[in-house]
């Protein structure tokens, strides 16, 4: 009977979790291509990976033909875009599919450890919570062409592994060496990484059980994969790159706030109020029933096993809140890989007090959890069948495949001001014919004699396009695409 229980316990574990990861595949690649190209960090990565492409060098990220010195990241998540071009072509989903996959195979991680760790019910809870989590799913991170999502994916392998290596020694190193990775992906916000490590090995007691040789071999997990890069990189332009990881990326950032990236010290709260607040309050609820629920004495959790995943959850979840708080650039994104710790807390807290608790508590707490998922699913959902348009971007796709304009440069009518291009217009000009942007004046394009040239609607009229013998190729209700008469 018990044996009969048990399968049958496990056939509904793995039914449910099937609906979940469907839902989550849906969230994250459901109309993936459809949506513009954002003209923030996603337009850069997808010009550098481009270009990275067209000039067959794989170790200096270029935007417009110059090495970019403004972008100082390393070139991890450079090669995963290349690898979504290589797989789904030069365009929006090429671009966005490696972070889809990468956030999928996090939701994936999250809910295994909740199973091995927690059970079932905290492995339904985890992933229910993860792929729920708006900010995750839909901004600067799992559907856009960012770093972001494959910095999460090696975070969490990092922390993850952390727990986990007293099971299996070599985890130690393999969360060592997602830190590096991390690193050759957003740089110094790999930093996080290593102090949670350091900080999880001192205040759990666990750095007495590592030899010399441990600390060596953890160390070169660390430090050799960036060393590798690094002696590579210095072959093309010597100390030039990593002066400006040190000084702007890291020194500059954090004392100034740059760009107009502002916030005080709530400016994080802030962020999660608004992308996350109502899972918060489950969270909070949580909270309060354990620490006054007879069933679960506080002292006896401190005391146990658990304190070492509670120290390493909680570190997850502090050391980047507070770190990116004391940093005077205040950047939404920032906190993204808190994500994957809170949904995992809100699984194994939630699954025990629904389990174990009294029956008005498991009432509340699978009201609350269905209803807000609900919630933020229809958040999700709306967003997704809903992109944003952009006729400036979509003028510049129609070119796509006329193979007579390839490698043409692309002028704009902008004649009482300099010209200036988007980021997003950079890319979707390269990914469009491999099309050049120029930011030379109305009088520079018509000396040329195959080039074309954007006319916004308000600037157009039919005498410009009669007495400088231009014909018009294509329009939308942004504007025109015009090229001089043969």
């Amino acid at each position: 009977m018990d044996r009969l229980h048990h399968n049958k316990s496990h056939i509904i574990y793995f039914s449910v979790m099937l609906i979940l990861l469907a839902i989550a595949a849906f969230n994250l690649f459901y109309q993936l291509g459809k949506f513009p190209i954002y003209s923030w960090d996603e337009a850069r990565h997808g010009v550098s990976a481009y270009e990275m492409v067209r000039n067959h060098n794989y170790i200096v990220n270029t935007y417009r033909g110059n090495p970019d010195y403004w972008n100082l990241k390393p070139p991890l998540s450079f090669w995963t875009i290349i690898a979504g071009y290589k797989i789904a072509g030069f365009n929006a989903l090429g671009l966005r599919i490696f972070s889809a996959i990468f956030a999928f195979l996090t939701i994936i991680m999250v809910a295994a450890y909740g199973y091995k760790k927690h059970g079932k019910l905290a492995s339904i809870i985890s992933t229910v919570v993860l792929l729920t989590s708006t900010q995750y799913i839909t901004n600067h991170s799992a559907r856009t062409g960012d770093a972001d999502s494959l910095f999460i994916f090696l975070f969490t392998i990092a922390i993850l592994s952390l727990l986990l290596w007293e099971q299996n020694n070599i985890l130690l190193y393999v969360s060592g060496l997602a830190f590096a990775f991390a690193f050759l992906t957003k740089s110094w916000h790999a930093g996080n990484i290593a102090i949670i490590i350091g900080l999880y090995l001192f205040l759990t007691g666990k750095y007495k059980l590592l030899t010399l040789r441990n600390w060596i071999s953890l160390g070169i997990c660390m430090i050799l994969p960036i060393l590798i890069w690094g002696f590579i990189r210095y072959q093309y332009d010597g100390v030039t790159f990593f002066k400006g990881m040190i000084m702007y990326d890291l020194l500059h950032r954090s004392s100034t706030p740059i760009e107009g990236h502002i916030g005080g010290v709530f400016y994080y709260v802030s962020i999660i109020s608004r992308y996350f607040i109502n899972w918060i309050y489950v969270i909070c609820i949580l909270g309060l029933l354990f620490l006054f629920n007879r069933n679960f004495p506080f002292k006896k959790i401190i005391a146990s096993e658990k304190r070492n995943e509670l120290i390493g959850l909680c570190l997850w979840v502090l050391i980047p809140f507070i770190l990116f708080t004391f940093a005077k650039t205040k950047v939404r994104w920032y906190i993204l890989p808190i994500y994957p710790a809170l949904a995992i807390i809100t699984g194994a807290l939630a699954s025990k007090l629904i389990l174990k608790g009294k029956w008005i508590t498991k009432v509340i707490l699978v009201g609350a959890i269905l209803s807000v998922s609900i919630f933020y699913e229809i958040e999700i959902c709306t967003y997704l069948n809903n992109p944003p348009t952009n006729n400036k971007l979509s003028l510049i796709e129609m070119i796509t495949n006329k193979k007579s304009t390839e490698g043409d440069s692309l002028y704009i009518y902008q004649p009482s001001k300099k010209v200036s291009w988007a980021q997003s217009d950079v890319l979707t000009a390269e990914l469009s014919d491999n099309l050049h942007v120029n930011n030379g004046d109305f009088e520079q394009f018509l000396q040329k004699d195959k080039d074309l040239l954007l006319v916004p609607k308000k600037l157009f009229s039919q005498q410009l396009i009669s007495s400088n013998h231009l014909k018009v190729i294509d329009s939308d209700q942004w504007g025109y695409m015009v090229e001089k008469s043969s």
